[in-house]
């Protein structure tokens, strides 16, 4: 016979409830930041790459066209248009010379709003690094990231403490950015998710972007 357990009142229920949800909300978190993290170090290195081989739009358009068609033919779903591998190489020429900590801040953001960051702010290294560490900091979406960026908010608020809290914020980050990651079809085709897919294989891949995410953080 089944054996039906009950609680022993709403509240400690309640109780079983908030932690069961946290606990689930930390691994989407960390899941979140390890396909971005992971997404922009491919981003990076394909930046690097057509950098060093000095491919630009008058001598190596036809390369890089050509490049997008074999890329795409390999992973439909990984955003490897031509605009976007022009976009890599923008990322990695934008901050290859920059301060490990503007690095860090950029490279946490989902890709989106890291091309945002370069076509509104340029070369102004402060005024990313605000808008950067505040979209991790208190969860912005993409049009709360403009907005603030549209009011010049770095311009008006004092920042009296830019320092780097990555290591407090970023595990207790709620839903919203996990959520901003986990409906992009891009970064789904980071994890190479092409078609339809099962909850338990979603879960599966997740899990294995943690797993990479932990060991390589845990042995520096």
């Amino acid at each position: 016979m089944e054996t039906i357990i009950a609680t022993h009142n709403e509240s400690e229920y309640n109780e079983i409830l908030r932690q069961a949800v946290a606990v689930i909300e930390t691994s989407r978190n960390k899941a979140a930041r390890a396909i971005v993290e992971s997404s922009n170090e491919m981003h990076w290195e394909i930046g690097k790459l057509l950098y060093e081989r000095k491919l630009d739009s008058k001598h190596g358009d036809s390369v890089v066209k050509r490049l997008s068609g074999d890329l795409k033919a390999a992973y439909p779903k990984m955003g490897m248009s031509v605009t976007n591998l022009w976009d890599m190489k923008r990322y990695y020429v934008r901050f290859r010379e920059s301060s490990p900590k503007l690095r860090h801040a950029v490279g946490v953001l989902p890709w989106w709003n890291i091309n945002k960051l370069i076509a509104k702010l340029g070369d102004d290294d402060e005024a990313i690094l605000y808008y950067a560490e505040q979209t991790i900091a208190k969860k912005w979406n993409r049009d709360l990231m403009v907005n603030a960026i549209n009011m010049g908010m770095h311009t008006q608020l004092p920042v009296t403490n830019t320092s780097n809290n990555f290591a407090l914020t970023l595990p207790n980050v709620q839903a919203a950015y996990a959520n901003e990651v986990f409906k992009d079809s891009y970064c789904m085709g980071f994890l190479g998710v092409t078609e339809p897919i099962l909850e338990m294989e979603l879960e599966r891949r997740l899990v294995e972007k943690i797993k990479q995410y932990t060991c390589r953080y845990s042995i520096s």
